[in-house]
């Protein structure tokens, strides 16, 4: 019998970061500012699903950024108060936005179809999914472009200072070890704040050692008031090991021990 080969599987580390107050004030209107977009997105790919929900997800960012963001080959998008609503977001947080929104219209089409189709039903009068929209969403950060990381101490993370966006340098706290392990890759952490704290969830795509294949089996014969005999068994059926038990000799040699 030959083990199952392990799949990569995504295990979540937590980075605690010690911010400033002033910091602690940004990463509060920087994760503001994201939420909002999330949400104005959210709409925006709701109504225009029918066309944007076959796409695959880089042609579905395209087609979402032809509708709302405004450049000199794109003067005229259908909803061009996004740019001014979010003034110089930058690029690759409005990206982040528009992958988490397309995560969360598509995941309540599917929802709402199995509702229709009482598939998800557990009683008759179940009430339908609803499409929440940005809710408890918070910013994705790409390499190089949204936070570095030169050192396990300290990172720069780009935010908003309620004017411009910046970068600023917060120290790192405590961090955990799938780092370390050179199979693991890590992905964009996401910068979270509540309850007057502040960390980045870190994904990794975490590749588990592969079990040795299993070439032996151990089995047990049980006679009825007789000996019971101990096998192991190789793959192609020979038999390596044999052992007998009798009870009686067993359970006397273990008082014998006990006394």
């Amino acid at each position: 019998m030959i083990a199952k080969k392990s799949q990569k599987i995504i295990r979540t580390d937590q980075w605690s970061l010690k911010p400033s107050a002033p910091q602690q004030l940004m990463f509060a209107e920087t994760i503001s500012v994201y939420q909002r977009a999330c949400k104005f997105l959210t709409s925006i790919l709701f109504t225009h699903w029918d066309t944007i929900g076959s796409l695959d997800t880089k042609e579905a960012v395209t087609a979402v950024e032809r509708l709302m963001h405004q450049t000199h080959k794109n003067p005229n998008p259908k909803y061009k108060i996004f740019n001014r609503v979010f003034y110089k977001l930058p690029s690759y947080y409005r990206r982040a936005a528009i992958a988490f929104s397309l995560g969360q219209v598509s995941s309540f089409v599917t929802r709402y179809r199995d509702w229709q189709c009482g598939q998800s039903r557990k009683r008759r009068d179940a009430k339908p999914p609803l499409l929440t929209m940005g809710a408890n969403c918070y910013p994705a950060l790409y390499q190089g472009q949204c936070y570095r990381l030169d050192s396990l101490e300290e990172i720069q993370i780009k935010v908003l200072n309620g004017k411009n966006w910046v970068w600023t340098t917060v120290g790192i706290v405590s961090t955990r070890n799938r780092h370390t392990i050179p199979a693991n890759k890590q992905l964009s952490p996401s910068l979270i704040q509540r309850n007057g704290k502040a960390w980045l969830s870190v994904p990794f795509h975490c590749k588990p050692d592969h079990k040795k294949e299993v070439n032996r089996v151990v089995g047990v014969d049980l006679g009825i008031n007789k000996t019971a005999v101990i096998s192991v068994v190789e793959s192609d059926g020979t038999v390596i090991y044999r052992e007998f038990i009798h009870p009686g000799r067993e359970c006397g040699s273990f008082l014998g021990r006990a006394s």
